[in-house]
């Protein structure tokens, strides 16, 4: 049955959108509902809202001096046609809704089957509710991981809570995740929320949960992050150009024959050498020379931080099935984070080729730091490798940032499904714009003014954008900002 009657139409009429006046002001967003030809009932969604009144210059002023004055008013509005299910496929009417026709508020079954939403599925990430609905959003976790995922939003705008609970929905359908943590947010997984208001817990079906038993956390810097393990690369397993790019010194050719002689040299005095003695085996050279000292000085810089071992973290050991191992790179160096971002996503990706670990779902936060539109860094090149040919090889990949306009473009292209909260600068808003097929301007003006808790859903199992109330964390969220004035 057609819900309440809201408007009718007006003016010319196209076939993939019309005006209409509205009895009562929508909301921007509202689902309707209009029969086409074929008496089908079609869904549209409200694109624009506009009130207008007879309202002069010459009555405001009298209004201001406290007259009485009648003010006549009216709402339009512009709806865009979402279509029909048929045959398991969404079709668009192919004869224009007739002027005059009747447009009413949309039913939520045919919201959900036009949008294909599960009224009780379990079968995919469970995101939240429909904004200004009870019907569940589930991302099918599948499309995801094939065909990657951003999540982008501005400073404060609840990504790192977003991604949270992804990750919780990853790890309960026992999906392999790695997550590239530079602010060491998210190893309060492993715990339980302490509270969930409880109308929010009724309404979204949420409780407390713990995830301990399927996380693990490596950090290079335990010291400073307690909980993890200690995080090391094996110096026995890279080969010279290996550890060139390890070293951070991109332009190896001239530096490969060098390193060559200073590990076969080490490796003839002890299979388990170090890099202190690969330093003193470059400075003394007797052939030495500017390039020994340049290889000399990097060694000395990693040396510090430890990273290097004669045994390291084994790559079975980060990439476990069915679990979630967290890369805290809090209180390390910029430049070493991203010395440690491109050995392990080269490890990730060359492995999964070989079919040596599991499929696996990589998750890059501040991804503007690892892969930016301008400049190069190191990690750059195989971030966006992982974002072209990963999804071959059972690698996916999930971009996240809070400046979109700053990530390389080739990466956030290649993510089909894109999970957008407030954002507000024109350059982010504008890079958005220009990677989402099917974004409206409608759309685009809604993402500058989402509350926080609200996101704009693209790709991920869904044919059109749609707006998601995000459910409450079943865990303990890590991403709070620090208070700097306690409240009075």
């Amino acid at each position: 049955m057609p819900g309440e009657v809201v408007g009718r139409i007006y003016g010319d009429v196209g076939l993939g959108a019309f005006r209409l006046t509205l009895a009562h002001p929508l909301e921007r967003g509202e689902y309707l509902s209009v029969k086409d030809e074929g008496e089908r009932d079609v869904l549209c969604q409200l694109d624009d809202v506009q009130r207008r009144s007879d309202l002069s210059l010459e009555k405001a002023t009298e209004m201001v001096h406290g007259g009485s004055v009648d003010v006549q008013e009216s709402f339009y509005g512009k709806a865009r046609i979402l279509g029909y299910r048929e045959g398991g496929l969404i079709r668009v009417p192919q004869i224009p809704f007739a002027p005059g026709a009747t447009v009413h508020r949309a039913q939520e079954p045919l919201i959900a089957e036009v949008l294909g939403l599960k009224t009780n599925g379990n079968a995919g990430a469970y995101l939240g509710l429909l904004r200004g609905h009870d019907l569940k959003v589930e991302l099918d976790i599948n499309a995801l991981v094939q065909r990657h995922v951003s999540v982008l939003a501005k400073t404060g705008g609840g990504k790192s809570y977003l991604v949270g609970v992804l990750l919780e929905e990853f790890l309960r359908h026992r999906v392999t995740c790695i997550i590239i943590d530079p602010h060491g947010e998210y190893g309060s997984i492993r715990y339980k929320t302490e509270h969930i208001p409880k109308e929010r817990a009724e309404r979204f079906h949420v409780e407390p949960q713990s995830f301990r038993e399927q996380v693990q956390e490596f950090s290079p810097d335990t010291k400073l992050n307690a909980e993890a393990r200690p995080l090391t690369f094996s110096l026995g397993h890279l080969d010279a150009r290996e550890l060139l790019l390890f070293l951070g010194i991109t332009n190896v050719r001239g530096y490969v024959a060098p390193m060559k002689s200073l590990l076969d040299e080490a490796s003839q005095g002890a299979e388990d050498y170090t890099v202190k003695d690969l330093i003193r085996l470059a400075r003394g050279r007797e052939d030495g020379g500017a390039l020994f000292e340049a290889i000399a000085q990097r060694l000395e810089y990693i040396d510090e931080t430890r990273l290097l071992a004669p045994k390291g973290t084994s790559l079975t050991e980060l990439v476990v099935q069915g679990k979630m191992t967290i890369l805290n790179l809090r209180g390390v160096a910029p430049d070493v984070q991203e010395l440690i971002v491109t050995r392990v996503a080269t490890s990730f990706f060359d492995q999964r080729k070989r079919g040596k670990i599991p499929p696996l779902f990589l998750v890059l936060e501040e991804a503007h730091n690892f892969c930016p539109q301008q400049g190069q860094a190191l990690s750059s090149r195989i971030l966006k490798t992982i974002a072209s040919e990963g999804r071959k090889f059972g690698l996916g990949l999930c971009v996240v940032s809070q400046r979109p306009a700053r990530v390389d473009k080739s990466v956030l292209s290649q993510c089909a499904a894109q999970l957008i909260l407030q954002v507000t600068n024109p350059l982010d808003v504008r890079a958005i714009a220009q990677s989402i097929e099917g974004l409206t301007d409608g759309m685009t003006e809604i993402i500058q003014g989402l509350p926080i808790g609200t996101c704009l859903v693209t790709g991920g199992g869904f044919t059109t954008p749609l707006f998601c109330e995000v459910r409450p964390r079943a865990s303990r969220h890590g991403g709070e900002s620090i208070k700097i004035v306690p409240n009075s």
